[in-house]
């Protein structure tokens, strides 16, 4: 059986080019991913002063998705990023304003929790 990974790659800082293996939810599950300084967060970030204890979340949801004849157990993956009431924001892409709320990312996005970068990475299919 092929592994269902997600990762998120540091794309700065001390960690720049390591990844973080995560395995996807369950089809009808979602895996929240808590990003911050405090030990214990799933993302942990000690190095970045500008980092709020628990700063942001990344939720991934799996939903089944109608099948097919070559496909019988079809789903959907779908990304979010919610800041955690941080001082510092957090941010995607090249917007110049944190975000507000919840919102939806795509594999390949990059965003920035305190000055470290990541991108988050999905195999393309399984």
């Amino acid at each position: 059986m092929i592994e269902k990974e997600i990762s998120i790659t540091f794309m700065s800082g001390p960690m720049d080019g390591q990844a973080l293996m995560f395995e996807q939810p369950d089809i009808g599950e979602e895996l929240v991913i808590n990003i911050g300084r405090r030990e214990g967060c799933d993302v942990y970030l000690p190095f970045d002063n500008q980092v709020s204890r628990l700063h942001s979340r990344l939720i991934i949801s799996s939903m089944a998705v109608t099948a097919t004849e070559s496909v019988t157990e079809p789903y959907l993956l779908t990304f979010y990023l919610e800041d955690a009431g941080s001082r510092n924001g957090t941010f995607v892409e090249r917007d110049k304003q944190p975000i507000r709320g919840r919102v939806a990312l795509r594999p390949g996005s990059f965003f920035r929790i305190g000055r470290t970068w990541m991108r988050l990475d999905v195999p393309l299919s399984m």
